[in-house]
């Protein structure tokens, strides 16, 4: 039997505020590691502008992780970088759930819903994990009727995003071996502690490369103070441009020069930590832009590791209560982003798919111009952790 896990992408236990903090600090160190192998990955088949939301992925692959036993199961823990204990995996995403929420500042949601085939009886341990832990909605649907089953799902996912993220199933996904479709939504709108003026935004080359350019709309700031830095180990500008609410912001990792892509992402792991950055005032050029990605992760998570999880020899028996050998025959996401004056929206939907088998001197402002390719991250600052990470490589992609 086959299950469908669809990324887009009540506490069991009471932690004092220093266990939390510990928990995510374990928990965002494999974390960052998992996000580094998913973008080293996608770097093989994507030559321009891509983004991709880990976390979303990272939250359906847990679930999906709670009812693995054996080998499965701890192909997905390495892979994902959790810990074996399952009731510190428990820990994790309960204390991590509060954080991904929205305020009077900006929207946060992460949405997780579970659907099931008619008839097929779910195990109460998992159930109970996903409800409790991961605070999922379950589900009855007939998968046999697939256009209707896609279409209930991407509805549900189309209002999670605020209808960035549309047609995340296709029916061909669905059929009459699949038991199980697991859904993450993740949405982020939230607008700068420093918006830039529209009315200095203005046409100026972008280099693709260090000999050729096109004309794009960068947005500029002056005489603002941002946290930055300057790495002589990466060649490289780290820029943070805060959200309001201060939970939240876009760091842009700049090469020095306009071809130093590539060597940049060769140490993406170094790249996508913050650095230890100094408030200076800083002239800003940052191009608006838009960014959509659609991602087939069953290759990508094979070569990271899971492998296992998507063979015939799979072990989900926890997952069903009636002892069906499942496994998962795909795992997708759609992401979305744009970056504006006023600030940034970004969604993500993800779906796996399971089934039978600075003196008194006059300062001078630093020059942050983002006018050649950049490495970027959207960072929950508050957890440490990125929840969409991209590259911007051409205004035409």
């Amino acid at each position: 039997m086959k299950f469908f896990v669809a990324l887009l992408t009540l506490g069991i236990f009471s932690l004092t505020q220093a266990e939390e903090s510990q928990v995510l600090k374990e928990f965002s160190t494999g974390y960052n590691r998992f996000s580094a192998g998913v973008y080293r990955e996608l770097l093989k088949t994507n030559s321009g502008n891509f983004l991709v939301c880990p976390l979303s992925v990272d939250i359906v692959l847990a679930l999906v992780d709670s009812g693995a036993k054996g080998q499965t199961a701890k192909e997905i823990s390495e892979t994902l970088g959790l810990p074996d204990s399952f009731e510190k995996v428990n820990e994790i995403f309960t204390t991590l759930a509060p954080s991904l929420q929205s305020n009077d500042k900006y929207e946060l949601s992460s949405a997780n819903k579970v659907y099931v085939k008619e008839g097929f009886e779910i195990s109460n341990n998992f159930k109970s994990t996903a409800v409790d832990v991961f605070k999922a909605a379950i589900q009855n649907i007939d998968f046999e009727e697939s256009v209707e089953a896609a279409n209930e799902i991407n509805k549900w996912v189309e209002d999670k995003t605020h209808e960035k993220i549309k047609n995340l199933i296709s029916p061909d996904y669905l059929n009459e071996l699949t038991r199980c479709v697991l859904v993450n939504a993740i949405y982020f709108r939230g607008n700068w502690s420093l918006p830039f003026d529209e009315k200095f935004t203005q046409k100026r080359p972008f280099y693709l490369n260090a000999n050729n350019n096109i004309d794009t709309d960068m947005m500029l700031s002056y005489g603002n103070y941002y946290n930055y830095y300057e790495s002589s180990e990466l060649d490289a500008k780290f820029l943070e441009l805060p959200y309001e609410g201060e939970d939240l912001s876009l760091h842009i990792v700049l090469p020095n020069e306009r071809d130093g892509l590539a060597a940049l992402e060769g140490k993406i792991e170094d790249v996508l930590i913050p650095p230890k950055y100094k408030s200076e005032e800083v002239n800003v050029g940052l191009p608006r832009f838009k960014i959509e990605s659609f991602i087939e992760f069953k290759p990508i998570l094979k070569t990271l590791g899971i492998k296992l999880a998507f063979e015939d020899e799979a072990d989900f028996s926890g997952i069903g209560a009636n002892q069906e050998n499942l496994t998962i025959s795909n795992a997708i996401q759609k992401a979305f982003i744009e970056v504006e004056e006023k600030g940034t929206t970004a969604a993500a939907a993800s779906a796996v798919i399971v089934a039978v088998s600075a003196q008194i001197n006059p300062i001078v402002p630093k020059k942050f111009y983002a006018e050649h390719p950049f490495i970027f991250y959207l960072r929950l600052n508050k957890l440490g952790l990125n929840l969409f990470v991209g590259t911007y490589k051409s205004p035409q992609n």
